[in-house]
């Protein structure tokens, strides 16, 4: 994304400074020569144009000063030779939105409305509003000076605190429908739970939101003193309000001592209350990294005659990477499309820069009758290097999806299980496990589809995401193949049977592909070979291959003697690195390759020094599989995963290959009856 930095300076406190024609101020634009600038309003005059754009005027009023105030501060900005010069720069091949980073520390240049401001005569788009024009999609977001400590890291694992205050002596607030959204738009995280458990329900949910209605600064300081926080909603109503000879902007939160009274709190207030210490990290401040205000006049400076800001403004001073406010009053629909909009792609790992161009033309064109387009105003400081961090978040992001959709998958062969459903509870046909396969594939499929996508979008991390694919395949294959053995999912058993081919097939080409870009990826070698070896046996799969014909004559990878040695030479060195979870993978995937070494596709390259009967290869894989539990632990994730694979040759592969890996049949048994069943009831 190409950036264009544009500073405003000037001499002197950033308070007690009216806006002036006659006031100079120093712009400063990327590498060219300083420009002095001058503001076109008497500080009387704006605050009336603030008066119109606050709807505290008539109509005919607010859509005059709206398009007026616009042409005066673009032309305003026009006025900035380097501005202009950077925003007819051609950007890199790929690049299609300019970030335009206004950096500005005067209370009263706060209180102009940038984003309001029309493309200025020379620049893409002139004559246009320069952030709704398309020849150049521009996003403007504002920033202070900050220090170079005051570096952000984005998070990869969301967790939002949505505070709701309402107090009687203001009006109602849209809690209802801003709670629906965010409970909808983290649900592709949210592991399986009982729906008649309100308490499984609560667990799950909490751990991507939590509620806190009736907020007071205090309830919210101790949430975030003991939640470590990600993002932070808070919906409100904004309150302009006398302070000696002054006016500010106040967030209305309830009284901690007494719910029915008001709270006026400060911007600075509030951001101490977001900034708490932290009881879990040793009093380090807990700090957000997003903080939404869904509260009108929430940026709004108020007067400037005295020290202090706008709430956003605070917020931002203290050190939260970006907040996102309105300088003007939000509508009700307009702060719901803002979550609705907002969160989904912050969620999702997308760019916050993409998110707010597309909001603010979204709130353009679906809410005429108001300007929130032109209110909506964001604070951000993003840290070095900001695009290649979120290549990260995006992969982690599509990866926890993927994995709350595995629970649910869990579930259903739990279910459908002979060996641990009849352990763990009884197996009954009923709407429940209908609606479970029906979430479960719905929600694989489009953790799939998504993976797809960021192949293309991160090339770099091609090997991660083929992993995380043939994963998810195999996984949608494997509730597919169950399904298709059961009359009580319809009538579609043998499109669900024969879909479940494909997807096994991708899975295993997945594998392949994974290794192939990243060879520190064996693991993936012998899935690979795992699946291989029972697609072999399957006379309708046994030649099929997402690869091209000419890929596949140029592949090594058809000598199922030589995969496996390489595989197990690579998981021994893996015994001896300092790594318990390196360790423990590597034993599973011993574990493993000794139980494939009884077909006899494998039996003749397992040399008497390494087993000198069958009995010793079982006394191998059993050794494994002892080392697996005692280093990673009897209820851990490594153990849980293995005996689920274990499993699938038990109850998938063999009735696939109809029978075909009787030899392992024996040993899969015991492998799987020696890792402890309770491990089922944690994941």
């Amino acid at each position: 994304m190409r950036t264009i930095t544009l500073e405003l300076l000037r001499h002197g406190p950033a308070h007690n400074q009216l806006l002036s024609p006659l006031t100079p101020y120093l712009a400063l634009c990327e590498n060219h020569g300083a420009e002095t600038l001058h503001v076109p309003f008497e500080h009387n005059q704006f605050l009336h144009r603030l008066d119109a754009l606050g709807y505290q005027l008539q109509e005919q009023s607010r859509l005059f000063q709206l398009r007026d105030t616009a042409a005066v501060i673009g032309e305003m900005l026009g006025k900035i030779p380097g501005l202009t010069a950077e925003a007819n720069r051609r950007g890199q091949p790929g690049e299609t939105l300019t970030h335009l980073r206004l950096i500005i520390s005067a209370s009263e240049l706060a209180l102009l409305p940038f984003e309001l401001a029309l493309s200025p005569a020379g620049c893409p788009g002139a004559g246009q509003y320069l952030l709704l024009q398309s020849e150049t999609p521009v996003c403007l977001t504002r920033e202070i000076r900050r220090s170079p400590e005051d570096e952000l890291r984005w998070p990869d694992r969301p967790r939002i605190l949505f505070a709701a205050a309402a107090p009687p002596q203001v009006g109602e607030i849209p809690v209802q429908s801003h709670l629906l959204a965010l409970r909808k738009l983290i649900q592709p995280w949210v592991k399986y739970f009982d729906p008649a458990n309100s308490q499984k329900r609560a667990e799950a949910v909490g751990e991507h939101l939590t509620f806190l209605p009736d907020a007071s600064v205090e309830a919210i300081e101790k949430h975030c003193a003991t939640g470590n926080f990600t993002h932070v909603h808070i919906l409100a109503h904004g309150i302009k309000r006398p302070e000696a000879h002054d006016y500010r902007y106040y967030v209305a939160l309830h009284d901690a001592r007494d719910p029915n009274r008001l709270d006026y709190v400060s911007g600075t207030r509030l951001a101490a209350a977001l900034c708490a210490a932290s009881e879990n990290w040793g009093r380090k401040l807990a700090k957000p990294a997003v903080v939404t205000l869904a509260s009108c006049d929430s940026a709004n400076v108020g007067s400037v005659a005295g020290a202090g800001s706008s709430v956003a403004h605070a917020l931002h001073e203290a050190g939260i990477g970006m907040v996102v406010a309105g300088q003007f009053p939000l509508s009700f629909d307009g702060s719901v499309r803002l979550v609705e909009v907002l969160y989904e792609g912050l969620l999702w790992g997308e760019d916050p820069r993409t998110l707010v161009y597309d909001l603010r033309r979204r709130l353009y064109s679906q809410f005429r009758e108001r300007h929130d387009w032109a209110a909506l105003t964001v604070y951000a400081s993003l840290p070095p290097r900001f695009e290649q961090e979120l290549s990260g978040v995006q992969i982690e992001s599509a990866m926890r999806s993927i994995n709350a959709a595995m629970n649910y998958a869990d579930e259903l062969t739990r279910r459908l299980s002979d060996r641990i459903g009849r352990k763990t509870r009884q197996w009954s046909a009923t709407a429940e496990s209908t609606e479970v396969f029906k979430t479960a594939n719905t929600r694989i499929e489009r953790s799939r589809q998504r993976l797809k996508a960021l192949l293309t979008c991160i090339p770099d991390q091609q090997a991660r995401i083929y992993g995380l694919l043939a994963s998810s395949d195999k996984r949608q294959a494997e509730i597919l193949y169950a399904a298709s053995r059961h009359v009580d999912f319809g009538d579609k058993q043998e499109e669900y049977r024969s879909e479940s081919g494909k997807l096994l097939v991708e899975a295993r080409d997945c594998y392949w592909n994974s290794f192939m870009l990243d060879r520190a990826n064996h693991w993936a070698v012998v899935q690979y070979l795992s699946l291989d070896l029972v697609l072999q046996r399957v006379p309708e799969l046994a030649n099929q291959s997402a690869a091209t014909p000419d890929a596949i004559a140029g592949r090594q990878e058809k000598n199922p003697q030589a995969l496996w040695t390489m595989a197990r030479l690579l998981s021994l060195y893996d015994l001896n690195t300092g790594s318990n979870k390196t360790r423990s993978w590597a034993h599973g995937n011993l574990l493993e390759l000794y139980l494939l070494s009884l077909l006899p596709e494998i039996l003749p390259a397992v040399s008497l020094e390494i087993a000198p009967a069958a009995g010793g290869i079982e006394k191998l894989a059993l050794e494994h599989q002892d080392r697996l539990t005692d280093i990673a632990g009897a209820d851990s994730f490594e153990v849980y995963s293995t005996r689920r694979q274990m499993r699938r040759y038990l109850e998938w592969f063999e009735p696939l290959t109809n029978n075909g890996l009787a030899q392992l049949h024996g040993l899969a048994e015991r492998l799987f009856d020696r890792f402890p069943a309770s491990v089922e009831d944690i994941f």
